[in-house]
């Protein structure tokens, strides 16, 4: 239904028609003296000239890129598990597999990407992905546990982070980063959806109400 009516919006609905039908309705106004046409009015309403779309934070844009963020984390959690079970790191510092946490409403929202994916082959139009998606406090926590574990880890082996150019990173700094980097990026999505509410699905940088 949904393709149908974009399909006669954009086929059907042309200049032409549209100004016949709104010529036809002010028309039918002014004969039931609702509106007289002696005076014309200019809408003077203000816009913020930065206010485009390229400002604005969309809520199905934010659910895509969680899905591929979480997708991330993810693989980053297997790298984890299999970086103490190859070193013997477990058993030695107490530590078990760590569990990928699970954000409530993410299993839809992956549905309608994939829906999407297969509308794009078959050039339908998209359906829109604005699962209303909220991510508690625990879940930046759990990755930052991780990455206590790794320091505790680098300590107790005694291997020291190196930084500068031309440094060779050891392996733990390397996965302890990329958990850094993931978690950082997690917290972002968690501000812009506090932003949004439930209410709207997105709001202007330049104007957080907007």
């Amino acid at each position: 239904q949904r393709d149908v009516f974009y399909d006669f919006k954009g086929k059907k609905l042309t200049e032409e028609v549209l100004d016949e039908l709104n010529y036809q309705f002010m028309r039918r106004l002014e004969k039931e003296g609702l509106i007289t046409l002696k005076e014309l009015y200019i809408d003077g309403t203000k816009i913020e000239a930065n206010a485009n779309r390229y400002t604005f934070v969309w809520r199905g844009s934010l659910n895509y890129h969680l899905a591929g963020l979480l997708d991330t984390i993810d693989a980053l959690y297997a790298k984890y598990n299999a970086f103490l079970s190859e070193n013997g790191y477990g058993p030695r510092y107490d530590l078990g597999d760590a569990h990928m946490f699970v954000i409530e409403g993410m299993e839809k929202v992956r549905k309608v990407i994939n829906e999407n994916r297969r509308r794009k082959l078959t050039k339908h139009k998209k359906i829109s992905n604005n699962t209303v998606i909220e991510i508690d406090h625990c879940s930046p926590l759990e990755i930052l546990k991780l990455q206590k574990n790794l320091e505790r880890i680098a300590e107790g082996e005694g291997i020291g982070f190196v930084y500068g150019k031309g440094k060779h990173k050891p392996e733990i700094q390397k996965l302890y980063e990329e958990l850094e980097e993931c978690g950082i990026r997690l917290m972002e999505y968690k501000e812009c959806f506090e932003i949004m509410g439930k209410d709207r699905n997105s709001y202007s940088k330049t104007d957080l109400e907007a």
